[in-house]
């Protein structure tokens, strides 16, 4: 075998195979203390790029989820006020039937009216005080949107009426109803029968939306989660495998090292013939 002394070549090439074998333990090391096999564009644009599209869309579809439970919570809110308005127009309906009764005289009725009155006003209180997060409810008509998804299509954006609500307004609209009189008594018990019916219906409406949104929840979070594992398979690092080949380029480089103090052994033997 030559011995040369402005070229080795044996030691060039484990030179070269150590900064390969280096390179590759720090990049194993980052993996494995990050727990991604992907932390720049040089290490896989293209899977980069595939899980940072994945990501944006989980995030949008995680914050869309929280709309739709903070929805839900706002339609408990109004649900709420609307039993309490419910249960104000049944006793309204307790009174004029009571009232519109012949063994009732003029001089009684007031008597039943003031009650009456009185609760009529507080379902207008109810109405225009029932609010979430500053936003009145049952004061006037209104569209809730709620955004459930990343897009502005119908299947990402729920939407839901819900009507005014106060006993001056054009559902209910008992504003002017009176038990004073017998024939008042006897023409309100109508009035009150539809406006409980509207009241009713309300409620039913805004109980299916309620459960739809719920049914939209959990569908949310089983999409996440199978995202959120799509994610990490383009990704995250497998820890083992990393852990396995960083093993094997320590062993390369401790074995390249120890070579390479043999090489050194060819400029041991020119200084020898040199003597």
């Amino acid at each position: 075998m030559p011995v040369r002394t402005n070229y080795n070549a044996h030691l060039k090439q484990m030179h070269r195979n150590l900064s390969v074998h280096f390179e590759n333990t720090n990049r194993q090391i980052e993996q494995i203390s990050s727990g991604r096999r992907v932390n720049r564009s040089s290490d896989d644009a293209a899977n980069l790029a595939l899980a940072d599209g994945i990501n944006s869309e989980l995030r949008a579809l995680q914050e869309g989820g929280r709309n739709v439970q903070q929805s839900v919570q706002m339609l408990q809110v109004t649900e709420g006020a609307l039993s309490q308005i419910s249960d104000l127009v049944r006793r309204m309906q307790e009174l004029a039937v009571q009232s519109s009764s012949s063994t009732y005289n003029d001089s009684n009725r007031p008597g039943v009216n003031a009650e009456f009155q009185h609760l009529k006003n507080e379902i207008n209180r109810i109405a225009e005080f029932a609010s979430y997060n500053g936003i009145s409810l049952l004061n006037s008509d209104k569209e809730f949107a709620i955004q459930a998804g990343p897009s502005e299509t119908s299947n990402d954006v729920s939407r839901i009426a819900i009507g005014d609500m106060r006993s001056m307004g054009p559902r209910l609209n008992i504003e002017f109803t009176a038990i004073e009189t017998l024939s008042g008594s006897q023409d309100t018990i109508d009035r009150l029968k539809e406006a409980q019916a509207k009241v009713l219906d309300e409620r039913n409406r805004i109980a299916a939306f309620q459960t739809r949104l719920q049914l939209s929840v959990e569908t949310t979070d089983s999409i996440v989660e199978r995202m959120q594992s799509a994610e990490s398979n383009v990704r995250d690092a497998d820890i083992a495998r990393t852990i396995s080949n960083m093993t094997r380029s320590q062993i390369l480089s401790q074995t390249a090292t120890s070579l390479a103090q043999e090489a050194d052994t060819d400029i041991s033997r020119i200084l020898s013939l040199l003597q």
